[in-house]
């Protein structure tokens, strides 16, 4: 158990120093630690609660930033996308999980397209539906970031929005969860250190947001999710295999 506390109180802390710098980037972090130390099963549902200090201390960082609009589009279809995603969730099995959790990490770092503009809001409400559905099922989404990410709007509106966005979802996703048999309570001493680690993250990040050199960032960070990926895949073929 201690291991356990220490490992997520770890990448929940970097994982909010990234947020806070780069506006996105930390659910991989808390992926990697959370997969590392809990079945994939639960440490998919933990994401929303584990995010929850990082998304609050972003939004309060970042309020006179948010793009309402978009989270307007967004929200609405992202609400039903979640509910169904719920439902096919619980009825994968956990290696079939980390292979496909695996796979989507290594296309969403490797394959996503460059060139495409997201500037109308209104095109917000697909992604909301898609990042919904995908979002719940494997505890990431695959499409709320990189539309963002192609606006044109700045690094602290991006931010601002994305906590936004991602927090209102994420408590449609716990509800969801919850509604499936989930119980949280069971994981109350992982949730207590996520929330003190996630907030020092989310400071020290805000502070050294302008310090960080963005474009070597993202080469290590690239390959550091390609090992995690790469990882789940062969966990999840070792569960496949040994059942």
């Amino acid at each position: 158990m201690t291991e356990e506390l220490f490992v997520i109180a770890l990448g929940c802390f970097l994982a909010s120093i990234v947020n806070a710098a780069l506006a996105t980037g930390g659910i991989y972090i808390m992926l990697a630690a959370t997969t590392a130390v809990l079945p994939v099963n639960v440490a998919i549902p933990m994401q929303t609660v584990l995010a929850l200090p990082s998304l609050i201390g972003r939004i309060y960082m970042c309020r006179r930033d948010i793009n309402w609009q978009i989270t307007k589009m967004f929200l609405p279809m992202a609400v039903p996308g979640s509910l169904i995603g719920a439902g096919v969730f619980v009825a994968l099995d956990d290696g079939i999980m980390a292979i496909a959790l695996g796979l989507i990490l290594l296309a969403l770092i490797w394959l996503v397209p460059k060139g495409i503009s997201f500037g109308n809001p209104r095109r917000f409400l697909l992604v909301g539906g898609l990042h919904g559905f995908f979002g719940t099922i494997f505890g990431v989404g695959l499409f709320l970031q990189p539309a963002v990410l192609r606006t044109e709007m700045t690094r602290m509106q991006i931010t601002g929005t994305l906590a936004v966005c991602l927090l209102g979802l994420d408590i449609v996703k716990s509800a969801s969860y919850v509604s499936f048999g989930f119980n949280y309570l069971d994981y109350l001493p992982h949730i207590s250190v996520a929330f003190v680690a996630s907030f020092v993250g989310t400071v020290a990040g805000g502070h050294i947001a302008t310090l960080i050199p963005e474009t070597r960032f993202r080469i290590l960070f690239k390959w550091l999710i390609t090992l995690v990926s790469i990882r789940l895949v062969l966990k999840g073929a070792s569960i496949l295999a040994a059942g």
